[in-house]
């Protein structure tokens, strides 16, 4: 048995999406669910994390709903948007926790600060992936241009770090390119620390 675990960040949504009954919440939504089942049929328990008030993100509760979780060296991170803005964060604050793998996708650091300061008020720990046995930016280039501007800064301060480009895939959300909720390059990306999947 793998001593593996995944923990699945989604990102912020727009306050009137999050509040429309009719609308899936984040970490219902895109490929998110298919993800985490891939993982759990593979045998890697998978928890996609419902954050508190997504849409006005505050640093703090994100961490106490996030580190009520079991993060280790077995576990596999993968962030979406302003949840892979988080992790980068979280991770580079305790730089006592290794992990096995970071998939950053679509990956948002507000260095223009759109949302506020306080969220992204920090210092990236460059020595991160001395830390994680891999970490991977998976971006496309048809995506916004804070997106792109995150993704250039994220390579350069974190030495090491693998980059997948795509096009097409917009920001990774169903209905803004992503015609699908299936999304096997990422359990391709997964499989490269997991080599006893078939």
């Amino acid at each position: 048995a793998s001593m593996n675990n995944a923990i699945i960040l989604p990102g912020k949504p727009k306050k009137e999406r999050y509040l429309d009954p009719t609308q899936p919440k984040p970490h219902e939504a895109n490929w998110l669910p298919w993800l985490a089942g891939q993982l759990e049929r593979r045998g890697v328990p998978t928890v996609v994390v419902a954050m508190p008030r997504p849409y006005e993100p505050i640093y703090e509760d994100w961490c106490r709903t996030f580190e009520a979780l079991a993060v280790g060296v077995g576990t596999i991170i993968i962030g979406h948007s302003a949840g892979a803005g988080f992790i980068i964060r979280w991770l580079s604050e305790h730089p006592e926790i290794s992990i096995a793998q970071l998939i950053l996708i679509a990956p948002w650091h507000d260095s223009h600060h759109e949302y506020g300061k306080e969220f992204f008020d920090y210092v990236i720990d460059a020595g991160l992936a001395q830390r994680v046995s891999r970490i991977t930016i998976v971006n496309s280039i048809d995506d916004g241009q804070s997106i792109q501007d995150s993704v250039v800064l994220l390579r350069q301060e974190i030495p090491g770090i693998n980059y997948v480009e795509l096009q097409g895939y917009g920001h990774f959300m169903l209905g803004n390119a992503m015609s699908t909720t299936m999304f096997p390059r990422i359990l391709e990306e997964i499989a490269t620390q997991i080599p006893t999947w078939q």
